[in-house]
């Protein structure tokens, strides 16, 4: 599994100043973009489907995107974060 993963939508407005961001602080990262194809959105929707992070955002009615993943299977949210450093 990667280092990190981040679930993102061409659609979403708050995905690219993370993507940026991530990217100017030299962090490793695979990004799912759910919006590309069915297996992507696939693979996003097994964890957002199953673990108990994204029920709060579900039931706002919200996708879940940006959803950062570290390799523990730890999910974070990334408009939240001021620092990436834990991830380098």
């Amino acid at each position: 599994m990667e280092k990190l993963i981040l679930f993102t939508s061409n659609k979403c407005p708050e995905c690219p100043p993370i993507i940026e961001k991530l990217e100017n602080e030299g962090i490793e990262f695979r990004n799912v973009d759910i919006s590309n194809s069915i297996s992507e959105l696939k693979e996003f929707l097994k964890f957002r489907d199953t673990e108990s992070y994204f029920d709060k955002i579900k039931e706002g009615g919200y996708v879940g995107v940006p959803t950062l993943m570290d390799e523990k299977g730890n999910f974070y949210n990334p408009v939240n974060m001021d620092d990436f450093q834990q991830f380098k």
